[in-house]
């Protein structure tokens, strides 16, 4: 019983951590775009995996997110300043993704053996 509870409490908290981080959005852009987040989602990933989140499942911790996500933030702030074009600014999220995934599959490899 504890399971289904723990579980409705986890997606309300959800619901509404998504319910504010949708009306900062609005508030930035100043207006309530369906496709203005489209994208974000190789930024999360991204900054999770930084974080020590692996893919594959496991444990992960809140403090390795909190790091990984100002490191993509200053990666992606630094981008923008250089004005990298879109296509290429992809290519790096891509390509830190792809070392930190390559990483986390050599350290769970090397606590494996």
């Amino acid at each position: 019983m504890h399971v289904e509870w723990t579980r409705v409490v986890i997606f309300l908290v959800q619901r509404g951590v998504t319910a504010l981080a949708g009306v900062i959005l609005a508030s930035r852009i100043a207006s309530g775009q369906p496709h203005a987040a489209e994208g974000f989602e190789l930024n999360v990933i991204s900054a999770c995996v930084l974080g020590g989140v692996s893919l594959l499942g496991g444990r992960a911790t809140i403090a390795g997110v909190v790091i990984g996500v100002p490191i993509m933030g200053t990666v992606e702030n630094v981008m923008n300043l250089l004005k990298i074009d879109a296509f290429y600014q992809y290519l790096v999220r891509g390509a830190i993704l792809l070392a930190a995934v390559l990483l986390d599959q050599l350290k769970n490899r090397g606590a494996r053996d």
